[in-house]
């Protein structure tokens, strides 16, 4: 089993999830959840995931997603995180991302990103990104 403790309030641990649901005031589904820790008010579930549907106002889409890190109010989704690289405000996990849709203003698709460079526009998000906003 695979687990990761994120930041604040935020724990992500699961296996074989298939897809997303809403879990307090951020959507996420479970299906197939073989693990699903909760720490406050969310719980981040993340190993093979088939995809990843809109997470509050952060929409990320994944194929098989194996790591998933939570970072202020941000959900940064990777695939064989190798490194954390620091962006500003944000710290996003993504080495050999397969696919990064949407977040919030932002859109993003890349295949095999190493590692996830610049965040363009990130100061627009940067009063959803900062803790004391969450």
């Amino acid at each position: 089993m695979f687990s990761y403790s994120g930041h604040g309030f935020y724990v992500a641990c699961a296996l074989g999830l298939l897809s997303l649901a809403s879990i307090g005031y951020l959507a996420l589904a479970a299906i197939g959840t073989r693990c699903n820790p909760a720490t406050g008010s969310v719980a981040l579930l993340a190993v093979g995931f088939q995809s990843l549907a809109s997470i509050g106002f952060v929409a990320l889409n994944a194929i098989d997603v194996r790591y998933v890190v939570s970072i202020g109010c941000l959900t940064a989704v990777a695939i064989d995180v190798r490194s954390v690289v620091s962006i500003g405000c944000l710290t996003a996990a993504a080495i050999v991302v397969r696919y990064v849709a949407s977040i919030g203003s932002l859109a993003h698709a890349a295949i095999g990103f190493r590692p996830l460079a610049s965040v363009p526009l990130l100061s627009l998000l940067s009063h959803f990104l900062t803790p004391s906003k969450c």
